[in-house]
């Protein structure tokens, strides 16, 4: 078997690389490209390429026969690290320190000129462990929030540092300059391949998460839609029959919410939208759900709960409706609110109790507007607060 010289392992480290790099270059472009790149697109790119420009320069010191007399594979070294830690820093949407961390790795770039090589090197894993660990605990700490395992993937970059501190203190007590290079070298690709396998992870997995919220949320109230609806009150619903719990229903309806679009504009009619999406979010209870279930409509599904005290949540909604309007172009935009409520006990349908919900809600707006009815075993009951629109 021919014998591996050390030339050709570098052609053959230089043929992974490259492949690596532009796979990652090929997806990264694709992402930027979208129509909304995840935070960090770009800076991520801008790492990948840096890294691989600074790996070969690294590769070419490294196989030099005459020793160079500045050490460039240092200074980018550390560009890329910052680069990495600029980029982790976008993408959990944290920029403390950027200004005077970038002012300090410049600062370390340019000695490169000045210091003596072994100097040079010393400083150059000093800092970009410092910048690793940076981007490392940015990573972790949102990869914890977004429960993203991408994330925590690329935030392995923290065991990268723990060892180039090792890798500090050999150099120092064994005083092996070539044996240090050569292992900074493997650290270094080690580090890129954890980087670009947690990045792609984590934007699959973010992109992944954003399919789900638009198959069940509703892009501009940000509640859920029926289909999430239906998914979220699976258990809900089977719960109550099992033990034989009340459940009831709230469908509440925006007021002449056509002519608001046609007087003020549709960008006023989304905000009526969200004002009472948000209003119904801020009464309700933690274990209640809201839904947007059509252009103005709402339906709220309310657990353990009997008919009465729905109908008392659904008049409270209705008066602080009509006492906040809505401030359009400094005119205030009355909103006013028709709610029809229905109960069931243990077992039943969401399509049937959601229709006697919506029965009760065409019975308020037939009777002015502005009210409360609901439907039950007995006739129909209209709340006795009506107020004309």
């Amino acid at each position: 078997m021919q014998e591996m010289h050390p030339e050709n392992w570098i052609t053959l480290y230089f043929g992974l690389i490259f492949v690596l790099a532009c796979a990652q270059m090929v997806v990264v472009y694709a992402l930027s490209s979208a129509s909304n790149p995840g935070p960090g697109i770009g800076l991520y790119t801008v790492y990948f390429m840096a890294t691989l420009l600074g790996l070969i320069a690294f590769a070419l010191q490294y196989s030099a026969s005459a020793p160079m007399r500045m050490d460039i594979s240092s200074a980018a070294a550390i560009l890329y690290s910052y680069l990495l830690f600029t980029a982790a820093g976008q993408r959990a949407q944290i920029k403390t320190g950027r200004i005077v961390f970038g002012i300090a790795g410049l600062a370390a770039c340019v000695s490169v000129f000045f210091l003596d090589p072994r100097d040079i090197f010393g400083m150059q894993v000093a800092v970009a462990a410092f910048f690793f660990a940076s981007a490392g605990l940015l990573c972790g700490w949102r990869s914890w929030k977004k429960s993203n395992v991408g994330d925590g993937i690329t935030a392995a970059a923290l065991i990268i540092v723990v060892s180039m501190l090792v890798l500090l203190y050999l150099w120092q007590t064994h005083d092996n300059y070539f044996q240090a290079q050569t292992v900074a070298f493997g650290l270094y690709s080690s580090a890129y391949v954890l980087v670009a396998m947690g990045f792609l992870a984590s934007v699959l997995i973010e992109n992944q998460q954003k399919l789900s919220h638009i198959s069940t949320q509703d892009p501009l109230t940000r509640l859920l839609n029926r289909h999430g609806l239906e998914q979220t009150l699976h258990v809900t619903l089977a719960q109550a029959a099992r033990r034989q719990l009340p459940t009831a229903a709230i469908m509440v309806s925006i007021d002449h919410f056509k002519e608001v679009n046609s007087n003020f504009g549709n960008k006023a009619g989304d905000q009526v939208l969200r004002q009472v999406a948000q209003t119904l979010q801020r009464i309700s209870r933690a274990s209640d759900i809201v839904a947007r279930v059509g252009g103005e409509e709402y339906l709220l599904i309310l657990p353990c709960t009997h008919l009465d005290g729905a109908r008392m949540l659904a008049e409270r909604i209705r008066l602080d409706i009509a006492e906040c309007a809505l401030i359009v172009n400094q005119q205030q935009i009355a909103i006013t609110i028709s709610l029809g409520v229905a109960g069931a006990l243990g077992g039943g349908e969401l399509n049937k109790l959601s229709g006697e919900a919506e029965r009760a809600m065409q019975l308020a707006k037939r009777g002015g507007r502005n009210q409360v009815a609901s439907v039950e075993s007995k006739p129909i009951h209209l709340s006795t607060h009506v107020t004309r629109a």
